[in-house]
């Protein structure tokens, strides 16, 4: 408590140094608080299940490609039912898949966000309904209509009712019980877009027009598995596992399981999925700007020890050992740490918002980003580190003073000598590397981002407008009148005042979503499990026309291509390259595996080629496409795209009530412009651009103050020196030279050095970067060239007042 005492005196007496180092300390751990409460609240904070670190994802994925090609859906029914009889490791497994519903009781139309899974999901998880209770094994059987809601759905549209237990409600068309209520916060499967209601996968396993259901495919990969593992089974057992399984199923299925293998994935790892890479390449460079926060303060730390060396000579000729020196000192450090973790701590919780408006819509749980008492905790050992790390050669430098020295009367001041002088430089140097490497790994982000903007999507997306519509199943079961509803909707809709276009596709391209289905050319069959998936888009007249996609060989698709007429076609550039490289694929036959009418899948003419569109990343490249017209291929679910000469927005009421004309019971949900979701498509580049070019920024500051330091106690401490050499005649320009010199030179190292470490850390980058390398020259001695412009700059005042020192005040006697 007494040194605690002595450095509040000692700090407040030179208000403005601690204020600078307050503020210092305040940007490196302001920045790293800011990065962990994001890190805390995706990948630390533990998920909402009983046990959660044995849950693992089942991942089917093409041994062809390889592990990274799993993801999404990837079961079918048959799979799921095989791996749960046959593992070994799990205690339970369980299926889901998005199902969109629309509720009808009385009210509005309801579009529900709805999720149908397999009966032991919510046990798996080890969460009850708090009213009512979970699904039965039995309750997947077909036949049954069971449902639970939500929380906020139970809240919202049932008034918080607990009478709704056992209550019938109309969804699609059909009577579901309601049998419970999950928790105000569970939230299963982890997303953007929430769960509002469960039902099983009954629905699933039933057929109205007596077609195959889509559960008893093999092969029609739509479902996600979850499952648990066994108490003392790792993940490499369940690995091993799942791989004899899938030998098996390869053995025993060749036609649909051929090449196909199982990964066993955390569900943590799943959940956060290609966030995790660009979190941590954050929470690196926030560390960094902790350290350049760090080095500065040291540097300010000695100089201000080489003031006090008289007092520290008196305290260690009155008894004073080096532990109580370095003791003390090393309290002051500690004190300013903690003062800089408050004010970090106000500066991150403000900058939480901010950096809210950047964070990319598709990272999980990015609405419970708030500091906790982990992020508090981290706060506090952060300010511990950086005040130790800062203190810590500061003190041990002033433990060794040279007491007659600096007692003599006649010394002229304090000096802190040629290793002193080398010490500072050092860690001067040691900022400009941190510095550089920042400026490079936000120069090749911020490169790679425009770059990424300038891929053409395929499409133009201005003043489109998007929503979806999903057809209830009781009254839009078959495909003739799927198909009549939105044909009278589009119709509708081209009339709408300032509509130029309109038409209705399965997938909005770069909105995320995609199907993939199993191609096989007549002319050249391959053997049924070795055909290559191809993306599949069903889509309506107009489409290629609304979304301003080029008609590159053929015809479009009309009126006349419907159910009864010969089934065609529409291949994109990039499959007619891969598939008939220097043909003609005017009419071409190819089978794709899905259809909508009971029997094998119908084989389809080619009848024109399109330009690529970019559907689910412009990170890659466009894959091959094929376009089936909806009038052949009549689903419920559809989206709109509306192109207009007008704000988009403003279609949104009329494109409601021209749905709400035709039949209210069906909602339109999800309107959104088209150019907002090529927006979202590249939002994690954007966030990683913005965010480590503001942390570079911090750091450029930071390194020029320390060099700005460094130089201003150079010329103060040479004053003398400098009164001498301008006495024997140098010139000022020579002083400026002189003082100039030495800040370059130390910026020719460090950045000397930091280039080394670009190139030796360059390929971390390699990841999120896109049509640039990770140790692209230009951008590389671009940045070099900003920091060397912020180090003149830095230079110049000290060099500025070192020419125009009086060498008659410099040289006269104490």
């Amino acid at each position: 408590m007494q040194n605690l005492r002595l450095a509040f005196r000692a700090l407040t007496k030179q208000p403005l140094f601690t204020a600078i180092v307050i503020i210092t300390f305040a940007l490196g751990i302001g920045a790293n608080t800011a990065v962990f409460s994001v890190l805390n609240a995706v990948v630390l904070r533990p998920l909402g299940f009983h046990q959660p670190q044995t849950l693992v994802e089942l991942q089917l994925y093409d041994m062809r490609v390889g592990p990274q090609s799993a993801g999404g859906s990837s079961a079918s029914y048959p799979d799921f039912q095989d791996w749960r009889a046959q593992n070994r490791v799990f205690d339970r497994v369980a299926v889901y898949t998005n199902q969109n519903l629309t509720l009808t009781d009385g009210k509005e139309a309801m579009h529900i966000q709805a999720l149908a899974v397999s009966g032991g999901l919510f046990d798996l998880l080890g969460v009850a309904p708090m009213l009512g209770r979970s699904f039965t094994a039995k309750e997947d059987e077909p036949g049954n209509r069971v449902a639970i809601l939500s929380y906020g759905l139970w809240q919202s549209r049932f008034g918080a009712d607990p009478a709704v237990i056992g209550r019938t409600v109309m969804l699609d068309g059909q009577s579901f019980q309601v049998v419970g209520v999950m928790p105000a916060r569970f939230d299963f499967p982890v997303r953007t877009v929430p769960t509002e209601l469960w039902i099983t996968v009954a629905i699933l396993r039933e057929s109205s027009d007596g077609s195959q259901p889509m559960t008893d495919q093999r092969g029609n990969n739509f479902l996600n598995c979850i499952a648990r593992l066994k108490n003392g089974v790792s993940l490499d057992q369940a690995q091993a596992n799942m791989d004899a399984i899938s030998a098996g199923l390869r053995r025993q299925f060749p036609d649909s399981n051929t090449n196909m293998n199982v990964r066993v994935l955390p569900l943590r790892d799943a959940i956060i999925g290609e966030a995790r890479t660009a979190l941590m390449m954050l929470s690196a460079m926030a560390g960094c700007v902790g350290l350049v926060a760090c080095v500065n303060v040291a540097n300010l730390l000695l100089a201000r020890a080489v003031s006090r060396q008289k007092e520290i000579s008196i305290r260690a000729a009155l008894g004073a050992g080096r532990r109580h020196i370095v003791q003390q000192l090393l309290v002051e450090s500690l004190l300013l740490g903690g003062l800089g973790g408050i004010a970090g701590l106000l500066l991150a919780i403000w900058g939480l918002d901010l950096l809210r408006k950047f964070l990319p819509a598709n990272i999980p749980r990015i609405d419970r980003i708030s500091p906790d008492a982990r992020v508090l905790i981290f706060t506090g050992a952060i300010s511990l580190i950086v005040g130790i790390l800062a203190g810590l050669l500061p003190a041990w430098r002033a433990s060794h003073p040279n007491i007659a020295g600096s007692l003599n009367e006649s010394a002229r001041g304090s000096s802190e000598g040629i290793h002193g002088r080398r010490l500072r430089s050092a860690l001067v140097v040691a900022e400009i590397v941190l510095a550089l490497l920042l400026l490079s790994s936000a120069g090749l982000l911020v490169e790679s981002f425009l770059r990424l903007q300038k891929v053409q999507p395929g499409f133009d997306p201005g003043n489109v407008m998007t929503a979806r519509i999903a057809l209830p199943d009781a009254t839009y079961g078959k495909p003739a009148q799927a198909a009549v509803f939105y044909d009278k909707l589009l119709k509708r809709v081209g009339e709408l005042p300032g509509v130029n276009s309109a038409s209705a596709a399965w997938w909005i391209p770069l909105s995320g979503s995609e199907i993939t289905l199993t191609t096989d050319i007549q002319e050249r069959p391959l053997p049924k499990g070795q055909q290559l998936a191809v993306q599949v888009n069903v889509v309506g007249l107009d489409f290629f026309q609304t979304m301003r996609t080029p008609l590159l060989h053929g015809r479009d698709f009309t009126a006349r291509d419907d159910i009864n007429a010969p089934f065609v076609i529409i291949a994109s550039d990039s499959f007619v390259k891969k598939f008939f490289p220097g043909e003609d694929p005017m009419g071409k036959r190819i089978r794709p595996s899905g259809s909508v009418t009971p029997g094998d899948p119908p084989v389809r003419e080619i009848i024109g080629v399109v330009g690529d569109i970019h559907l689910t990343s412009l990170r890659t490249p466009a894959q091959p496409q094929l376009y089936i017209p909806h009038q052949e291929f009549a689903i419920g679910g559809m989206s709109l795209l509306v192109r207009s000469n007008t704000d988009a927005r403003s279609l949104i009421p009329s494109l409601r009530n021209a749905v709400a004309e035709l039949d209210k019971d069906v909602p339109l949900y999800r309107p959104k412009p088209l150019p907002d979701y090529v927006a979202s498509s590249i939002s994690q580049p954007r966030f990683n651009a913005i965010l480590v070019a503001l942390f570079a920024g911090l750091a450029l500051l930071l390194a020029a103050a320390g060099i700005f330091g460094v130089m201003s106690y150079a010329v103060t401490q040479r004053t003398h020196e400098i009164g001498i050499r301008l006495a024997l005649g140098a010139q000022r320009s020579d002083v400026l030279r002189l003082i100039f010199g030495e800040g370059m030179r130390l910026v020719a190292i460090g950045s000397a050095v930091g280039i080394l470490g670009v190139f030796a850390t360059g390929r971390l980058l390699s990841s999120l970067l896109f049509g640039i390398g990770p140790t692209d020259f230009p951008t590389i001695i671009f940045v070099t060239i900003v920091l060397a412009l912020f180090a003149l700059l830095a230079c110049w005042w000290p060099a500025r007042r070192a020419s125009g020192v009086d060498p008659m005040i410099a040289l006269r006697s104490e």
